[in-house]
C-alpha cells in the first residue's frame, strides 16, 4: 500500500495524545510516522501538546502559556478518549525529550501550533540541537526523517527561512489554485488538506505544480477513503491500526 499513515498525536485512540506513550505504541504497531505539535510554556520551555488551553486532556485547567514547565509536567493526562488501559505514568513531554528519544527511528510531522513569533526559531535550534538536520533530505515519508507543519503560514515561513532544507507543509483547509499559488510563492514544500475535501483533480493539480500533499481530519471512514483516493501520498489520523485494515479491506 503507496500511502503513509501518520499517527495523529501517536496512537491517540489508545493511549493519550502526545505522550510517550502513545508514540510508543505507534511504533510498536508498525506505524513509524507520527505527528505532534509544539508550544511555549510560560517560562520559555518547549512542549509537545496540542490544545490552547490544558482543560481538555489533563487534570488542569488553564492556558498552556500560563503554566510553567514544571506545573505542565505535574499534570496527569487523562487523554481523550476511553481507554481500554490506564497510563497513570503519562506526562506532557518537552521537545527536547522527544527529539532525543525517537532520534534515527521516526518521521515526525511537528506542527508550529501556537502563534509566538519565536516558536519557529526556538524548533529550529532544538532540530538542530538534537541532529535531526542529518536527516532533512529524506523522502516525504521515510524514517527517520523530519517535516515541519502549520495552519499558520507567517509561522511556517519563518521556520523555512531558518531551516530551508527541511520539508515544510501547509495545513489548509481545501486545495486550490490560490492556495497552490500562495504555498509556492511563500516557498513550501507541501500542502496539507483537510481529507473530506481533497478530490483526484487538486491533488493531481498540486503534484503537477511540484508540491507534496497528504490530508489531516480523518472523522470517518468516508473521509479516509476519500483522501486515499484522491492520490495523496497519506494523512494523519487518531487510529492508524484500524485504518491500515479498512483500506487493505476497501483495496481487496
Amino acid at each position: 500500500m503507496n500511502f503513509t499513515l501518520i499517527a495523529h498525536r501517536g496512537y491517540s485512540f489508545s493511549a493519550p495524545e502526545n505522550s510517550f506513550e502513545a508514540f510508543d505504541m505507534a511504533l510498536e504497531r508498525g506505524f513509524d510516522n507520527f505527528e505532534l505539535d509544539a508550544q511555549i510554556t510560560k517560562d520559555g520551555q518547549l512542549v509537545v501538546f496540542h490544545d490552547q488551553t490544558v482543560d481538555r486532556v489533563t487534570n488542569g485547567s488553564g492556558e498552556v502559556f500560563d503554566h510553567t514547565l514544571e506545573e505542565i509536567q505535574a499534570l496527569e493526562l487523562i487523554g481523550g478518549y476511553e481507554f481500554e488501559s490506564d497510563f497513570p505514568g503519562a506526562y506532557i513531554p518537552t521537545l527536547d525529550e522527544f527529539l532525543g528519544r525517537y532520534a534515527g527511528r521516526a518521521h515526525p510531522h511537528l506542527e508550529l501550533k501556537s502563534r509566538e513569533a519565536a516558536l519557529p526559531t526556538m524548533v529550529a535550534e532544538a532540530l538542530k540541537r538534537h541532529g535531526w538536520l542529518d536527516v532533512a533530505d529524506t523522502e516525504s515519508f521515510d524514517a527517520p526523517g523530519i517535516t515541519v507543519s502549520s495552519f499558520w503560514a507567517d509561522q511556517l515561513y519563518r521556520s523555512k527561512l531558518r531551516l530551508p532544507n527541511v520539508r515544510h507543509g501547509w495545513l489548509i483547509n481545501e486545495l486550490s489554485e490560490e492556495t497552490v499559488d500562495a504555498a509556492l510563492k511563500l516557498g513550501f514544500d507541501a500542502v496539507y488538506p483537510r481529507a473530506g475535501t481533497a478530490t483526484p483533480e487538486s491533488v493531481s493539480h498540486a503534484y503537477d505544480r511540484g508540491l507534496g500533499v497528504r490530508g489531516w481530519g480523518i472523522d470517518n471512514d468516508d473521509d479516509m477513503a476519500r483522501i486515499y483516493r484522491s492520490g495523496a501520498g497519506g494523512t494523519t489520523v487518531n487510529w492508524p491500526g484500524e485504518a491500515k485494515a479498512f483500506l487493505e479491506a476497501m483495496a481487496d
